[in-house]
């Protein structure tokens, strides 16, 4: 590569703006886990950013299981799942998430991203309308504008405004999310069932930060309302990769011509072994479920009776600050306090709307509640003029 060339300078000159909005990020080098704390740089700080929700990730007996796997299996799949990367497990477990979560059947893939980039793109197309949510993620849009739909959003979790959308644009999908994890709030599921019925379309609904902590058994928000449900394994089920609960004519269509399925290498061979152990896990949860509805329910009141901005009904909380540069000195000062929290800022939010994120899991305490109200308020006091 050239010393020098025009597209390096851009690269530069957008990155030193980037930073000087306060919007630059870096990766922060952990060193371990345990409990509701990690280790970084050397110093110990109790973690609110992570999304292990019931704290499986961490479990000792599904680490002792996975080490066992390894052994026997090996550590790379080495194919697609086209060709010889499908274990007999991975269509276990598909057949065994499906029928927990009430769905006709399931597809494992490789990530959240992946799995709504890959059901997205392939089932829609020039010829259809699709209607999502303003605060739809970020592979949910890539997702529409892959397929090249026509596509039409609605306000933030307003089914009033989805109604008038609907009306002037007769759409096949209606894309949304059950919690919504930066804006940690939820669409109104019963209202939702009556514009499906008015207006005959198919409801695809993301429910990365639900399933395995709220609803029945950990089984969401949305399961009877939603055609399609996107799942991940890397939060409450404390793995990795993602799944699709959707129609078996779906899953059919997406074996034969998903991309983000057939051109990818699969994922390592105990993993289907490896999410049924994590599902049995996920369906004997319920006190750790409760723990978290508890917990989260103290913290909202502990936060606001501190005269804190508190968004949120599950264990997902935003703090509201707006502007960027100071949330993220904010989420600075936490850090030096011992308080993990992560700086939420353009383009994760919009712009103007940057937020503390706050991650419940199931190893918080309530004392642990009230570290974090005390740094926030002393933190928040040493910043004003």
């Amino acid at each position: 590569m050239p010393d020098r060339h025009h597209i390096l300078d851009r690269l530069k000159a957008v990155l030193q703006t980037h930073y000087a909005a306060g919007l630059g990020r870096a990766l922060l080098p952990i060193d371990s886990r345990e409990g509701q704390n990690v280790r970084m740089l050397g110093e110990e700080c109790l973690d609110f950013s992570s999304n292990d929700f019931l704290g499986l990730a961490q479990d000792r007996q599904a680490a002792r299981e996975l080490a066992k796997l390894s052994q026997t299996s090996g550590c790379g799949s080495g194919s697609s799942r086209s060709v010889t990367g499908t274990r007999r497990s991975t269509l276990d477990a598909e057949n065994a998430l499906a029928a927990y979560f009430g769905y006709e059947s399931c597809l494992i893939l490789g990530s959240g991203f992946l799995a709504n980039l890959t059901l997205i793109s392939t089932l829609f197309g020039d010829n259809d309308t699709l209607i999502l949510d303003k605060r739809a993620h970020t592979s949910t849009v890539a997702g529409v504008l892959h397929c090249r739909a026509r596509f039409h959003t609605f306000q933030h979790n307003s089914l009033d405004h989805l109604e008038k959308v609907l009306h002037a644009h007769p759409a096949e999908a209606v894309l949304t999310e059950s919690l919504f994890s930066m804006d940690a709030d939820s669409p109104d599921f019963f209202c939702m069932e009556k514009l499906k019925q008015k207006f005959n379309f198919l409801c695809i609904v993301d429910e990365a930060h639900a399933l395995g902590v709220l609803g029945e058994g950990g089984r969401g928000l949305a399961h009877n309302v939603a055609d399609m449900t996107v799942g991940t394994l890397g939060k409450a089920f404390g793995l990795f990769g993602a799944f699709l609960l959707i129609p078996e004519i779906v899953r059919e269509y997406l074996i034969n011509f998903g991309q983000g399925f057939i051109y990818t290498t699969a994922l390592p061979p105990w993993h289907g072994d490896m999410v049924l152990a994590m599902l049995q896990r996920i369906s004997q949860a319920d006190d750790r479920r409760d723990h978290l509805r508890r917990l989260a329910s103290t913290a909202r009141t502990l936060l606001r009776d501190a005269g804190l901005a508190v968004r949120g009904q599950a264990h997902i909380l935003a703090i509201e600050v707006g502007d960027a540069a100071r949330c993220q000195l904010l989420a600075q000062a936490l850090r030096r306090c011992g308080i993990l929290v992560f700086a939420a800022r353009y383009p994760t939010v919009p712009l103007g709307r940057a937020m503390l994120r706050i991650c419940l899991t199931s190893r918080h305490t309530e004392n642990d509640i009230r570290s974090l109200r005390d740094a926030l308020i002393n933190v928040q006091d040493a910043m004003r003029p």
